[in-house]
C-alpha cells in the first residue's frame, strides 16, 4: 500500500505518530541479521516480508502487536539503533515530511539484547541531528512506556527520560489499553507531567469512547493517540472539543488492527467535520506496509477529504507538535504558508 504518487508525495507534510520499532526496513533487518548472525525465517526480502509485515486485516490489535518480535530482535547494538533511526528519518524525508515526531519504548526495544539505554539514545540523537541537516526537517522524540511491561517498567522509563529532558519532548503510554487501563498508570504519568513533560496517550484505538473519557479525566493529556472511537459517543466528542485535545489518527493502521471493520467507515473525516483537531500519521509504516502518502491517499480518495482539509490537518499538527515554538514557526513559514 505504499504510495509515491507525485500528487501526494509532493505535498509538504507533518507526522506526529510514528513508532521507531514499527518502521524498520526489511532490508535492514536482513543486513543486521547477517552481520550479527541472527536467525530469520528467510534472508530473502520478499519471503521475509511475509513474517515482518501485516498485509491483511487481523482479528485485533494484539495480533498486530505480535508481529513485532523480529523487529525487536533487530536492536542488537547501540550503533544499529542509530542506523534504524536515521533510515526512518530518511524515509520520512523522501515523502516531504518536514515536521516529524518519532516515538519508541526503550525498555521494549533495548531489552532483547540488553543495550545501554544512554548509549543507544546517543546514537539515535546523532542520527536525528544528521537527518535534520540532510533533509531540512524538524524532528522530535517521544518516549513510550509499554503498558504490558508493568508499572516498574513505566517508572524506570519515565525516570530515565528525566535524565534526557532536553532531548525528549514527551512521554506516552502504548500497548493494550483494554488489559491495562489508564488508572493503573495515573501516578507515573502525573509525575512525568510535573517534571515538565508533555503527554500523549494511546487511547480509543480498539477500546470504546469511555476509555478516552477516562484517559482525559485521569491525566488530561496534551494529545491522544488514535482516539477514533469517540465518534460513538457525543459526550466524548464534546469533551475532546472542549479540552481542544488533538487526535493522532492512523487510518490504515486502524483498519489492519480491526479497530474499524472497513477502511471506508473510518471516522477521520467525520471527526474533522465535527471540529476535532485531527492529524494524520502512519503509525508503523514498515510493519503495516504503508507510508504517509498512502494515508493521504486514503483520506482523499476513500474518505473524501479535500486537499485543503488535509492541509488544515497539517496546521493542526504543527500547532499540536511538542517541538519548540521557534522551530515550528520556521517550518510553518517555510513550508505551510
Amino acid at each position: 500500500m505504499k504510495c509515491f504518487e507525485s500528487k501526494y508525495n509532493d505535498i509538504y507534510k507533518t507526522e506526529l505518530h510514528c513508532h521507531l520499532e514499527g518502521a524498520i526496513r526489511t532490508a535492514t533487518i536482513i543486513d543486521v541479521a547477517k552481520q550479527y548472525k541472527i536467525n530469520l525465517p528467510s534472508y530473502e526480502e520478499a519471503i521475509l516480508n511475509q513474517s515482518v509485515k501485516v498485509y491483511d486485516q487481523l482479528k485485533d490489535l494484539q495480533s498486530v502487536l505480535n508481529a513485532f518480535g523480529i523487529a525487536q530482535n533487530t536492536f542488537v547494538s547501540e550503533k544499529v539503533a542509530g542506523r534504524i533511526a536515521y533510515e526512518v528519518f530518511e524515509d520520512a524525508g523522501k515523502q516531504n515530511i518536514k515536521l516529524f515526531e518519532v516515538r519508541f519504548s526503550p525498555d521494549w526495544a533495548f531489552c532483547k539484547h540488553q543495550l545501554d539505554w544512554d548509549k543507544a539514545f546517543e546514537s539515535i540523537l546523532m542520527a536525528k541531528s544528521k537527518a535534520e541537516q540532510d533533509f531540512d526537517m524538524a524532528i522530535g522524540i517521544i518516549v513510550i512506556a509499554s503498558r504490558g511491561m508493568g508499572l516498574p517498567s513505566c517508572e524506570k522509563t519515565f525516570n530515565w527520560a528525566k535524565n534526557w529532558k532536553k532531548n525528549i519532548l514527551a512521554i506516552d503510554l502504548a500497548d493494550s489499553e483494554a488489559q491495562f487501563p489508564i488508572h493503573h498508570f495515573k501516578n507515573q504519568v502525573m509525575k512525568a507531567k510535573e517534571a515538565g513533560f508533555k503527554v500523549t496517550i494511546h487511547s480509543g484505538e480498539d477500546t470504546p469512547a469511555q476509555a478516552v473519557i477516562d484517559t482525559v479525566n485521569e491525566v488530561c493529556p496534551d494529545r491522544i493517540g488514535h482516539g477514533i472511537h469517540i465518534i460513538e459517543d457525543i459526550k466524548a466528542v464534546q469533551l475532546i472539543k472542549e479540552k481542544e485535545i488533538p487526535l493522532e489518527i492512523n487510518p490504515w493502521s486502524n483498519y489492519l488492527t480491526n479497530s474499524v471493520k472497513t477502511i471506508e467507515e473510518h471516522p477521520l473525516k467525520k471527526l474533522f467535520d465535527l471540529g476535532i483537531k485531527t492529524t494524520i500519521s502512519s503509525d508503523d509504516p514498515e510493519i503495516l506496509e504503508t507510508n504517509l502518502n498512502n494515508e493521504y491517499k486514503i483520506a482523499h480518495e476513500i474518505l473524501g477529504m479535500s486537499f485543503d482539509d488535509i492541509q488544515k490537518c497539517n496546521l493542526y499538527a504543527i500547532e499540536a507538535s511538542f517541538i519548540s515554538e521557534d522551530t515550528k514557526k520556521h517550518i510553518k513559514n517555510k513550508y505551510f504558508c
